[in-house]
């Protein structure tokens, strides 16, 4: 179960991050950058003790800084599976 977490937990927070910008292209407008940022950078810290209880202190830190460069890099283009994409 924790390991759902730390997946969840870091690519929720990640997302949040990128809705919560101006130049995100998922909904027509950005989440309010306060509120949005500070739940994803809480998601993000709340992950890392995930991970620590089923892989150890270096892995860890590797995994979650590793999907986080995953996901900021793909979740641009999803809006371009999405279709919407601003031209």
């Amino acid at each position: 179960m924790p390991t759902i977490f730390f997946y969840l937990l870091t690519l929720l927070g990640c997302a949040l991050l990128y809705l919560s910008h101006r130049h995100q292209a998922w909904l027509r407008a950005p989440l309010p950058a306060w509120p949005a940022r500070l739940a994803g950078a809480c998601m993000l810290l709340l992950a890392l003790p995930c991970g620590l209880g089923f892989l150890g202190t270096a892995t860890t830190v590797f995994v979650w800084l590793v999907l986080q460069m995953l996901a900021f890099g793909l979740f641009p283009f999803i809006a371009l599976l999405l279709g919407r994409a601003k031209a």
